[in-house]
């Protein structure tokens, strides 16, 4: 897989926030539950390992469960001949001391369904009704209700049909989706076939099966945009569109990731895994995800391996997908999802460029992975971008990017032996090895009239890239005023007009200069409050928000136009007034007297990019 760990001291900090923190560092070894009181769930499609071979059982196995720590574990391809005393003496052996109470599904004549927790599980079911799966012989919907002492939720185990060898196998984990959507509509309604406490958390945990290589699935099939917003494709059979949340909402996706190398995919586990089959879905109104991780023995260092107790192949001589982890809290999700953005970039300086380099920012509250659930790209122009719509693609090299971003924090682009090779130790210096990407490829053109652009892409079925614009900018623009053109390589040809907002004339000139946006301003695709040129802090937060001056008398009438006052090499400077500076986002509230800080114990850490305001 690829290297280490993202922000884990960032999330010690926010731990440290709530109270009751312990150590959570599984890049070193560490999987303790940051509360006692979260309730942890494991998932694992354990390929019929366990219990069937004694030597994997009482081995890695073993020591992969007893370094997790599970309270409750859902397992797939339990071979179905392996009992349900047989599973919960294998738990007890691994657990002296504690209990453990073991329900199996249905079997499809080769595998089942189990979940098994310390605590107590009732209202067990094999499928929902109407059933999410009417082949004969497949795995159902194994479902229950756990109870622990902070509270209960209902768990819904799900192995959804493999492969795409056919659009049977689209439509069957379509239906899959369909009828556990459903199913969660009665829960949440009286009367019915289930009938579930309001907001009594619920979750679908297991192995999706969802396309390969995180690709959606074969049109007009959509069972992962169904499982979270509750689009019904089969409305005949399962009823009308139904948000799984109880506040009308969509659910929300962990994405438990590895903390060595960032990868959210759980397939294969001999390799660097390729496909996130397996998912953790959550209604986040009334019970948020705290820690979550995936265990790969693979890329865990030799100090890692033995803090935690492992080896090295424990996790990839044995079941075909990484064991998959995460901690809930019985309190609804308070952080939010930002968008990613473009924050600072610097593209050219004197004699041999050494210095280019592409900073983003997390504008929200929430860790945020750049391959899951939404993948980022960032693209540039082969060129001068045309100042007419381009009949072919002119877009090189797009960069996928790869790494962990903690709330607020940020991440460089660069290649440390190139175009970056003079700020390359800085940037290492201010960034942990997840908030940053060492491209061997990466460079900017020096203009003019070069664009850069950064992009989600929604993968189809087929493994295209389809392309969304998320934030796009045209520097050393030499046609002011006209809108210059960027055609992607994408399956959709997406088009992209820099227009006005997104361009400037202005070059950088000196080693120590870059473009920047002003701290606080989320605003995508517009250089309105950018300062260009500032000097250039990649990997550090950017320059603050403008004070007003002591002679100034800040009043709700707008400053003077931003063309009429500042030089051509300066952002136009907002108004003291809180109402005419831009709106940040809802997670964010900067203002002239704001404070950088939470507390006297969150401050900023540069080492992290960690920004809180």
């Amino acid at each position: 897989m690829y290297r280490r760990l993202y922000s884990v001291a960032a999330l010690a900090l926010l731990a440290g926030l709530s109270g009751n923190a312990r150590a959570f560092d599984p890049a070193a070894g560490d999987f303790a539950k940051t509360n006692p009181n979260h309730v942890r769930v494991l998932e694992y499609n354990v390929e019929d390992y366990f219990v069937t071979n004694s030597s994997v059982t009482s081995n890695q196995l073993r020591r992969v469960f007893q370094a997790i720590n599970p309270d409750v574990v859902v397992m797939e391809e339990m071979q179905l001949n392996v009992t349900t005393a047989q599973i919960k003496t294998t738990l007890e052996g691994y657990f002296p001391g504690t209990t453990w109470t073991v329900f199996r599904g249905a079997t499809d004549g080769f595998d089942r369904n189990v979940i098994a927790t310390r605590h107590t599980l009732t209202m067990t079911i094999t499928d929902t009704n109407p059933p999410s799966d009417t082949d004969i012989g497949l795995r159902g919907a194994t479902s229950g209700l756990v109870t622990t002492p902070q509270g209960s939720f209902y768990l819904i185990g799900a192995h959804w049909k493999c492969c795409t060898s056919g659009a049977s196998d689209h439509q069957k984990r379509q239906k899959a989706a369909d009828g556990i959507i459903n199913w969660m509509r009665d829960a949440r309604t009286p009367g019915g076939n289930i009938n579930l406490p309001a907001n009594t958390p619920m979750m679908v945990v297991g192995d999706f099966n969802v396309g390969q290589d995180d690709n959606d699935d074969l049109a007009p099939y959509h069972p992962i945009r169904t499982i979270l917003q509750g689009d019904i494709f089969d409305e005949a059979s399962y009823g009308a569109d139904s948000p799984p949340d109880w506040d009308g909402s969509s659910a929300t996706d962990a994405v438990p990731y590895d903390h060595t190398s960032g990868n959210p995919r759980t397939w294969p586990s001999d390799d660097t895994p390729n496909s996130r089959l397996d998912r953790f879905v959550y209604t986040d109104s009334v019970i948020s995800a705290t820690n979550r991780f995936i265990l790969s023995t693979r890329t865990m260092s030799a100090d890692a391996l033995a803090a935690a107790g492992l080896l090295a192949t424990d996790t990839s001589s044995g079941p075909d997908h990484m064991p998959c982890v995460v901690d809930f809290a019985f309190t609804p999700e308070t952080s939010t999802v930002g968008e990613l953005l473009i924050n600072e970039f610097s593209y050219d300086d004197p004699g041999a460029d050494d210095r280019s380099f592409v900073e983003f920012i997390n504008t929200g509250t929430r860790a945020l992975n750049l391959e899951a659930p939404v993948a980022y790209r960032f693209l540039r122009t082969s060129g001068s971008a045309p100042t007419t719509i381009p009949g072919a693609q002119n877009e090189t090299t797009a960069y996928s990017l790869r790494g962990v971003i903690p709330p607020g924090g940020l991440f460089v682009l660069y290649d440390a032996a190139g175009e970056s090779a003079a700020i390359a130790a800085t940037v290492q210096a201010n960034l942990p090895p997840l908030q940053r990407q060492n491209s061997s490829s990466f460079f900017l053109y020096n203009g003019p009239a070069n664009g850069i652009t950064l992009v989600r892409n929604d993968r189809n079925a087929a493994g295209e890239d389809i392309y969304t614009n998320i934030d796009s900018y045209l520097y050393a623009d030499d046609t002011p005023g006209s809108d210059n053109y960027l055609r992607t390589n994408s399956g959709n040809n997406l088009l992209i007009a820099y227009g006005a907002a997104q361009s400037t004339t202005i070059a950088v000139a000196t080693n120590s200069e870059s473009i920047a946006r002003n701290v606080g301003d989320f605003t995508a695709n517009s250089f309105a409050n950018w300062t260009i040129p500032q000097s250039s802090t990649p990997g550090q937060p950017n320059g603050t928000l403008p004070t007003p001056t002591p002679t100034a008398t800040p009043t709700p009438s707008p400053s003077p136009s931003p063309s009429a006052s500042p030089s051509p090499t300066n952002s136009p400077t907002p108004s003291p007034s809180p109402s005419a500076s831009p709106t940040p986002s809802p997670t964010f509230t900067p203002s002239p007297t704001a404070t950088p800080s939470l507390s006297p114990t969150a401050t900023p850490n540069a080492q992290q990019g960690f920004i809180v305001y």
